[in-house]
């Protein structure tokens, strides 16, 4: 299946929390359970969670979430973690995580149970995505309050180096299609970049390598369904979906594409 929402069709959403600090976080949802109450209680790191996750059932699958997030200079994201594998990709502003900077287009993941944070914006705000493959509609769980509720094994967080957009003149004049890769590894995590010439297309890698794929436009438009995916729209492809045909508009493209890392269960990591 493939998830596909614009811009302008997800807008509607956007709503705003305050912060314990009195700044304000933006969200806009484009698909998939709402990711926590929308209420600010769920930002605030001395408000109580008493939101229970529960492990998905043999065979369940569960939809895919991606929403924006906008949080302005004084809005803090203290540190926390979640039940679920996510990418956050930062398309907007500057700021830090924990102690490295950030800035577009870059691109972090953080496996399931990974504590990280805070998330600080700089003098201008910071806008990111939030994205999973399967879906987490429990919250931010803060530490070291949440730190019981950690499920055991192994930790997972990976910044990438940056994937620096096209100015839309050079977008323009591009001539032919290429993929830059931020991160690649033997389990199918990966990060990279699709620049594709107006009107080219270009084959995203197979999504069968890894756990689905989520991907942002970060330049251009992408045509999709009978829709113009402009900047800031949101895909998701599961892994049983042939590679996603990626035609571009006449602006070209660009279009980040964030695979998910294969499972290993118990029993086939102790062989």
């Amino acid at each position: 299946m493939i998830y596909a929402t614009a811009t302008a069709e997800a807008a509607p959403t956007r709503f705003a929390r305050t912060t314990p600090e009195g700044g304000t976080i933006w969200r806009t949802d484009y698909f998939g359970p709402t990711p926590s109450q929308k209420g600010s209680n769920s930002v605030d790191p001395d408000a109580p969670n008493t939101n229970e996750y529960v492990e998905p059932a043999p065979g369940e699958v569960r939809p895919p979430q991606a929403f924006l997030v906008e949080q302005d200079p004084r809005a803090i994201v203290h540190p926390h973690f979640h039940f679920v594998d996510q990418f956050q990709v930062v398309v907007d502003g500057i700021g830090t995580i924990g102690k490295h900077p950030i800035k577009p287009i870059m691109a972090h993941f953080a496996g399931a149970c990974t504590a990280y944070g805070p998330i600080t914006p700089g003098a201008e705000g910071l806008r990111y995505f939030t994205l999973r493959a399967s879906a987490d509609d429990t919250g931010a769980q803060f530490l070291p309050a949440a730190r019981g509720k950690m499920r055991k094994g192994p930790k997972r967080y990976v910044l990438a180096d940056p994937l620096l957009p096209s100015e839309p003149a050079a977008l323009r004049a591009r001539r032919e299609a290429a993929v830059e890769v931020a991160l690649r590894e033997p389990d199918g995590l990966a990060i990279l970049m699709l620049r594709v010439p107006p009107g080219g297309r270009l084959d995203a890698p197979d999504p069968a390598t890894g756990a689905g794929q989520s991907m942002i436009v970060t330049a251009g438009t992408i045509l999709h369904g009978g829709k113009v995916l402009d900047r800031l729209s949101a895909l998701f492809v599961t892994a049983d979906e042939p590679p996603l045909a990626v035609r571009a508009g006449p602006e070209g493209a660009e279009l980040l594409v964030l695979q998910y890392p294969r499972r290993i269960e118990p029993a086939a990591a102790d062989a």
